[in-house]
Formats: structure tokens, C-alpha cells, sequence
């Protein structure tokens, strides 16, 4: 049986765009020709002009050959801002399916980060708008020049078409000697960017521990390999480069040899002889500039296969039709979850239904799979076999937008994306006041939030850095209780926590009891545990340990059984200010 072909989206996306493309090749036929304009402005002028001595005749043909060039001028402008604009587009129609399968991709457990798909698409957008691109446009017309050499004399013919063959010669062992260490110099280099972004984004770790350092030599040796590789690559094509530039010389002085034979022997003009030198130059050129801009096209290429791996290798979700708005009612059948690329099984055969209004404890020893568990339970990531259903559907095959408003999530490290308090908790989308500070009420955030310099205007900063840890906890929640959530899933939500916090955290999840909202909570200290109604315990393995009602369950598994419900928080939605509400302790246990 025939090996499967993987698909190239690249390619696809580009071929989307073919009458783009058809229109710039059109130019290019019509550049070529008008291109012939000063070659023969240079034959009439020594073989006419000068022997008739005609004024008249210069004028005109100077005329000809000036319209000539300046259409000509102006075809390559709108070439170039054909394919500019054609890369602009390409850029467009991938940058979405990039980055939605960059979120799939670099979400999954033991899935290799993948962050330069926007890089890459830069990559082919300024391919495509540059002048690499117009010169493979260019290649196919050369047979008008050759054509053309022809017909002036076949001599001429034969010494471009060797000049031709040996710059040709010169391009495929520019690829031979030159790609692998170009492929892997690029590569290094890629890993070296990013090693040090992700030192960037560490950048308290290393400077708290002093690693600053070591993470720099580590960084430097990196850097270093790739430098080397890139230099030995660089070499070689300098050498080629200079090979092929001498060779072109070389092809001028043979044509104008050949030319003076032919006029020495009465086969050809001097005119001829100007002419066909400027042809069988300009019939070389477009190689010469494929050669010295081998490294681009070799980083094309590897910049296509990355986007291709990516866009082949993503999840993709398979959603259906839209549904009615659930009511939360969950439901895990046999869920299995296998690490792709370990094939390593981090949850195993759990199963449990909870009705709308339930809450249920997550709990179970450290790499237990628990904050597997909750990714998989909000869809976030597929089941590998089993299934979690929201009111009967797949909850993976939920139409993510439409199930945006009825399903919140807290992960286990908060992520806020820069912007202002408002836009993190409206989830980025246009917000809408009113719900915001519903969502922030409900999260016992209103108050904190409206101690910010700017209140719900605040800039938080990339990532949230403005923010203590504490502070980004409370507005990570409020986002997930932003709308009209029916199914709440909060992975230790106490994590950065303190004692008024958790009292918080408890009575926000009392309130979400009495609204109907299904909830489940990762935890590991019970003490937001105390209001749940059924407890499911992750054995080490990712298998579950026990499941049911909290009073049978947690005898088994604690010492000390959760306590009753602390007195009930003074206020579900602050009245004065509490300035330490949102502070975290630096040193409060996980």
C-alpha cells in the first residue's frame, strides 16, 4: 500500500492565492520583454544611427526605449505590490489556523513548546513580498532571452546556456555543502532565542537564586554552537557567491570575445555584439541572485516544514452544531488520558456524575493527575479514551464559543494577558460592565480590584506582573464566573490564598451552590472543602481511589474529617474596603 502523503497547509494557503501569483508572472513575461528595450536601443544605435548618422532615427528609438523602461518600472511597482500584498494576505489566512494550533499544541502535556509560529508566518509573508520571490519569477522567462541570442547567432546561445549550466551547477553544490549546516545553524539559533525568552520570563528565579550566571554561560554556549555552524555555512556560500559573481564576468568577456570573432569573421556588428552582452547578462542574473539568496530560501524551507508539522500535528476539534445552554450536568465515563509523546497514562478509568448545583472535591497525592483531570473536564484538553459529557455532548466537541459563557476555569498557575483588569476578567472580549462587576462581587474581588490605582482600569502589567500573587488568584476567578457559567472548575484555587481569602474563596463557593452551578475543586488542603458534596480521590497512578458522598469518603482518606461550614463570611460581596484581601503570604504551603 502507497505511503500517505501529509498534507502541506502552507501550500494550500498559498494555492488559494493562484491568480495573485498568475497576475505577477504575467508581469515578469512582459518585464522580460520590454527588458530587450535598451539591448536593442544599443544594436540600432551602432548599426543604424551611427552609419546613416540620422538624428531623426535617435530620437525615436530613445523615445521607444525610454516608454519602454518606464513601463516597464512601472510593472515591477505593481508586481512588487502585488506580492507584498499577496504576502499580506497568506500572513492573514495562516496567522489564525497558527496560532489556534499553537494554543492546542503547546497546552498538551509533553507536547515540545512550540512559540514561533508567528515568527514563521512573518517569515513567509516577507519571502513572498521580497526580491528573492520576483526572481524565481523571472526564471522561466530567460527562454525569451535565450530565444532572442538565437536568433542574433547560435554562438551567443551557446555560451549563456554553458555560463547558465555552470552557475546552475554552482546553485545545486551551494545546497550540497551549505544546507545541512545552515539547517542546523538555524536551528541552534532557534533554540538559543528560545532558551532565553524562557530566561526572560524567569527572570526573578535567576536573579532570587543568583543563577543569572550560570544561565547566561549556559545560554552563551548555545549561542556560541549556532555561530559556529552559521559561520561554517556562511563560508561556504561567500565562496560560491564569489565563484558565481566571477563566473558571470567570465560569461560578459566570452560573449564579447565571440562577439568580435563573429565581426572579425563578417558574421555579426558591433551593435549586435553590445547587444547580446547586455541579453546574456541579463539572462544570468536572476540565478546569480537565487545563489546569493540560498540562506533565505533555505530558512523558507524550514520555516514551511515547521508550520506544516505544527498545522498537521495540532488536535483538532472536531465541533458540532451549536447547543442550547446547559444546565451542568457532568458526566466522566472510562477517561483515560495518554501523554502523546511518553505514551505515559496519566488518568485512568475515572468515573462520576454530578447534577446541576453539586460540588465535588478533587483531591489525591502530588502527580496524580488531578490537574489533568480538570483540563480535561472543561474541554481543554481531549480524552484519550472515554468521554466527559456537559449535559449529554462531548464537551471537547462543544462549540468552544458558544460554551464560553456557561463554563469557567481556573487554572492551577493563573496566566493573566496584558491589559486592564477589565479586559482580563471580560475574558478579552468586549466587556460588559455590568457582568464585570458582577463576576468580581461574586469572587469577593469588587473591593481589591477598586484599590487599584485605576480600579477596573488598571494596567496589570505582561502577564499580571503588577500584580501579587494573591490579587492575580481573586481576578483569575472572577473571570472564570464571568457570564453565565453553569459548570466551574478551580484547580487550588487557595494556592496564594491567606485566611480571609480562603474565607472569600468558601463563601464565593456556597454562593455558587445556591445558583445551581456544578463545581469542582482541585485542592489539597481541605479547608475549601468543607462545603462539597461528594469527594474523588486520585490514586498515585491517575486511577480513581474512591468516589461518593463526602461524609463516607474523607474518613477513609484524612485523619481529621472537614469541619462543619465556618460562620458565613461577613458579606458575599464586600461593603468597605479591605486593603489586605487580596496580599498573599510569600510562604503559604500548596
Amino acid at each position: 500500500m502507497a505511503a500517505s502523503v501529509k498534507a502541506d497547509p502552507v501550500l494550500e494557503v498559498l494555492s488559494t492565492h493562484k491568480r495573485a501569483f498568475g497576475f505577477a508572472l504575467a508581469f515578469s513575461a512582459v518585464m522580460a520583454i520590454l527588458a530587450l528595450s535598451s539591448s536593442f536601443f544599443m544594436l540600432e544605435v551602432f548599426d543604424r544611427v551611427l552609419t546613416s548618422r540620422s538624428e531623426a532615427t535617435l530620437y525615436l528609438l530613445a523615445i521607444a526605449a525610454t516608454l519602454a523602461i518606464a513601463v516597464g518600472g512601472v510593472l515591477d511597482s505593481l508586481r512588487r505590490r502585488l506580492l507584498f500584498r499577496t504576502g499580506m494576505q497568506v500572513a492573514d489566512a495562516l496567522s489564525d489556523r497558527v496560532l489556534r494550533a499553537m494554543i492546542a499544541m503547546n497546552s498538551q502535556v509533553g507536547s515540545a513548546a512550540y512559540r514561533n509560529g508567528a515568527r514563521d508566518v512573518d517569515t513567509v509573508r516577507g519571502f513572498i513580498g521580497g526580491p528573492t520571490s520576483g526572481a524565481l519569477m523571472d526564471v522561466p522567462f530567460l527562454l525569451i532571452y535565450l530565444v532572442v541570442l538565437f536568433f542574433l547567432h547560435w554562438a551567443y546561445l551557446v555560451v549563456v546556456l554553458v555560463g547558465g549550466l555552470v552557475l546552475t551547477g554552482i546553485a545545486f553544490l551551494n545546497n550540497a555543502v551549505t544546507n545541512r549546516p545552515l539547517t542546523q545553524a538555524l536551528n541552534q539559533n532557534l533554540r538559543a532565542q528560545n532558551f532565553a525568552e524562557a530566561g526572560i520570563q524567569n527572570a526573578e528565579v535567576l536573579e532570587g537564586m543568583g543563577m543569572s550566571g550560570a544561565f547566561i554561560s549556559r545560554w552563551r554556549q548555545q549561542w556560541l554552537a549556532g555561530l559556529r555552524l552559521n559561520a561554517a555555512a556562511s563560508e561556504r556560500d561567500a565562496r560560491l557567491a564569489a565563484v558565481s559573481k566571477s563566473i558571470r564576468v567570465l560569461l560578459q568577456i566570452a560573449l564579447m570575445t565571440v562577439g568580435a570573432v563573429l565581426i572579425l569573421e563578417y558574421h555579426a556588428s558591433s551593435g549586435v555584439m553590445i547587444g547580446a552582452t547586455i541579453i546574456g547578462a541579463r539572462a544570468v542574473s536572476p540565478i546569480e541572485i537565487l545563489i546569493s539568496s540560498w540562506k533565505t530560501i533555505v530558512g523558507l524551507r524550514l520555516t514551511q516544514t515547521r508550520l506544516n508539522d505544527l498545522l498537521n500535528n495540532a488536535p483538532q476539534r472536531e465541533e458540532g452544531m451549536p447547543l442550547p445552554p446547559p444546565e451542568g450536568r457532568l458526566r466522566a465515563s472510562g477517561v483515560q488520558y495518554v501523554v502523546p509523546a511518553t505514551r505515559r497514562i496519566v488518568v485512568a478509568g475515572v468515573n462520576f456524575e454530578l447534577a446541576p448545583g453539586e460540588a465535588m472535591g478533587l483531591i489525591g497525592p502530588s502527580a496524580s493527575g488531578k490537574s489533568t483531570l480538570a483540563r480535561l473536564l472543561v474541554g481543554a484538553w481531549p480524552c484519550s479514551s472515554g468521554s466527559v459529557r456537559l449535559d449529554g455532548a462531548d464537551i471537547f466537541a462543544w462549540p468552544r464559543a458558544a460554551l464560553s459563557p456557561y463554563i469557567g476555569y481556573l487554572p492551577q498557575d493563573v496566566e493573566l494577558f496584558g491589559g486592564t483588569v477589565r479586559e482580563n476578567i471580560a475574558r478579552m472580549t468586549e466587556p460588559d460592565p455590568d457582568s464585570v462587576v458582577r463576576a468580581a462581587q461574586l469572587a469577593h474581588a469588587h473591593d481589591m480590584i477598586l484599590a487599584l490605582p485605576k480600579g477596573y482600569e488598571t494596567e496589570i502589567g505582561e502577564a499580571g506582573h503588577f500584580l501579587s500573587g494573591g490579587q492575580r488568584q481573586r481576578i483569575g476567578l472572577a473571570r472564570a464566573l464571568y457570564g453565565d457559567p453553569r459548570l466551574v472548575v478551580l484547580d487550588e484555587p487557595n494556592a496564594n490564598l491567606d485566611s480571609i481569602g480562603e474565607q472569600a474563596l468558601v463563601a464565593t463557593l456556597v454562593q455558587l451552590k445556591q445558583m445551581g452551578v456544578t463545581v469542582v475543586v482541585v485542592a489539597h488542603r481541605p479547608n475549601v472543602l468543607v462545603n462539597v458534596d461528594k469527594i474523588l480521590v486520585m490514586h498515585p497512578n491517575g486511577a480513581m481511589a474512591a468516589f461518593g458522598p463526602v461524609q463516607e469518603v474523607m474518613p477513609q482518606f484524612a485523619p481529621v474529617a472537614p469541619q462543619p461550614s465556618p460562620a458565613p463570611f461577613q458579606g458575599a460581596v464586600f461593603t468597605r474596603p479591605r486593603p489586605d484581601a487580596g496580599e498573599s503570604k510569600k510562604g503559604a504551603a500548596e
